[in-house]
Order: C-alpha cells, then sequence, then structure tokens
C-alpha cells in the first residue's frame, strides 16, 4: 500500500486523522522551504542550556511557523514545541491531543551545512503518537506514519527488511548530545567500548539527528541506535515510523517506550534490544515532564 492508498482509505473511512495528517504534510513543507532558503546562508546562532546546545533564528521562525498553522487549524488542542520549552513553556503530556513539534532536528548538522537536518511534528493522543511526519529538506526525503496504517518514505510503504540475527552482524547508532560533563562523557564512551568489544558490531555511526537515526531504522539502513537524552520533540514523529515498519522502541533499560523518559533503544528487531540492554552502564536522565 502506498501512502496514498492509505489516505485514500483513511477518506474511506472518514478518519479525523486524514485531516491531521494532511495538515501536518503541509506545514512539514512549507518549513522545509525555509529551511532550504536559510540552509546555505550564515546563521545567527546563539546557546540554550550549555555551549553546545545551539539554537538559530531560523528553529525559532519555523516553530513560529509551524505553531501558528496548526493552532489555525486546531485551535483546541494542545503544543509542546522544542524552542517554547527552551524559553519556559511547559512540556507536561496530558491525555488530550498534542502537537510535539521540533523545528530543526540536527541544529548543530544545519549551522554547519551538514544535510541531516529534519522538521518534526508528532500528533499525540492518550500520550500515544497517532500522526507522524519528519520531513528532510536538504536530503529530500519525507517519512510519514499514521498509527496501524503503516509508515512511508517518499510515499512508499516502510517494512523493515532481513533484520539481523544477533549485533555482530548489526550497523548501529549513538548520539554524544550536547552533555560536556566528564562524567557523562566518561559512561558515553564506556559503553561505546563495551558494546565494540564484547559484541563485535559492524559500525556505529552519529547523524546528529535522533529523529532521522530513528527513520532509518524504519527504512532498514541502521538495525539499532540509542541514546540518553533525546527529547518527546525528537521522538513523537520517529517513534511511530519505527513501529509501523515493523520495529520496536524501548528504554535503555529494555521496558516499554516512554515518550516522555528521555531514553530510546530503537531495533529492526527485539532480540538485538534484548542483547545490548545488559552491556549498557545507564546514565541518570531527567524526564521531559519533570
Amino acid at each position: 500500500m502506498s501512502l496514498q492508498e492509505c489516505l485514500q482509505k483513511l477518506a474511506s473511512k472518514q478518519d479525523c486523522r486524514l485531516h491531521y495528517v494532511l495538515t501536518a504534510i503541509n506545514i512539514a513543507n512549507n518549513a522545509g522551504n525555509i529551511i532550504k532558503d536559510c540552509y546555505h546562508q550564515v546563521k545567527t546562532v546563539s546557546t540554550k542550556d550549555c555551549a553546545t546546545d545551539l539554537v538559530t533564528d531560523t528553529d525559532k521562525l519555523v516553530e513560529k511557523l509551524i505553531f501558528s498553522s496548526l493552532k489555525t487549524e486546531f485551535p483546541s488542542h494542545k503544543f509542546i514545541g522544542e524552542e517554547s520549552v527552551s524559553n519556559g513553556e511547559s512540556s507536561e503530556l496530558s491525555l488530550e491531543p498534542t502537537w510535539i513539534v521540533d523545528p530543526i532536528d540536527g541544529t548543530t548538522n544545519f549551522v554547519h551545512r551538514n544535510p541531516y537536518v529534519a522538521v518534526s511534528i508528532g500528533l499525540v493522543i492518550n500520550k500515544k503518537s497517532e500522526v507522524g511526519v519528519v520531513y528532510a529538506p536538504i536530503l529530500n526525503d519525507l517519512y510519514v506514519a499514521v498509527k496501524n496504517e503503516g509508515a512511508y518514505l517518499n510515499g512508499q510503504r516502510l517494512k523493515i527488511l532481513n533484520p539481523p540475527s544477533c549485533l555482530s552482524n548489526a550497523l548501529i547508532a549513538f548520539e554524544w548530545g550536547a552533555d560536556r560533563d566528564s562524567n557523562v562523557l566518561a559512561l558515553k564512551s564506556r559503553n561505546l567500548l563495551d558494546i565494540m568489544q564484547k559484541h563485535q558490531v559492524r559500525g556505529m555511526r552519529s547523524t546528529g539527528s535522533a529523529a532521522l537515526n530513528m527513520c532509518m531504522i524504519a527504512c532498514s539502513s541502521l538495525d539499532l541506535y540509542f541514546e540518553w537524552g533525546p527529547h518527546c520533540w525528537d521522538m513523537a514523529a520517529s517513534n511511530l515510523m519505527v513501529e509501523e515498519a515493523g520495529g520496536f522502541n524501548t528504554t535503555t533499560l529494555g521496558c516499554d517506550f516512554d515518550l516522555m523518559g528521555r531514553t530510546i533503544i530503537s531495533a529492526a528487531c527485539k532480540n538485538i534490544i534484548e542483547e545490548i540492554v545488559p552491556t549498557l552502564t545507564q546514565i541518570p536522565t531527567r524526564r521531559d515532564d519533570e
């Protein structure tokens, strides 16, 4: 089934998610056009929590566009956005329909003209993702997922193919994140060495975008991604992409996925999650709803 067929199915059932997903796709494309226009320009860069946690004027402009468009279309819904939370707004997640947005996932990449940059728009209802749109404008890749109706890349259905039988056959991804605390860096370094030494994985990658890491699980370009520190706006759309393509999401403890918990393992299959969890040394991470 193609994305077009999925949309036709939603229309035939008069499923309200048709309106949600079409609106999100349109807004993501508009946001992507702004990013394209600014991509090769000199950026005005400032910092948030630390010197490596960057924000640009384009982040703020894109989030303003996304939220103004969503609020016009869905005035009764709630909203959580990366830049809004940075400015002091709440990130508490209720049972009500909530749009969770990262205007530019991969801001450091954007500043350095690295193409792994994405707009992430997720709709969460009853604390579960129902619609996800991730648009990588420089790569020209549009990912769309609707709960129980599939995940799609540029209109074609995604299905994870030939998942690895064990970690030694896997290509995995991780991220260092923005925290430069020496203890945190030491724990992350220890985890990488332990994984390489114990499991002899085929390779490790770090794209700089949590949303795109998870999307690459969905399209079989990666087998596993783990991280401490991603926020709900990094994962609200992309966790659905993984699940609808046949993959799995858990915490770094191997427990049920927790959107607000700020730890993630996404994988093509359960067995490699079960294999990696005992190897990991856990890193204390503050939740998004604390």
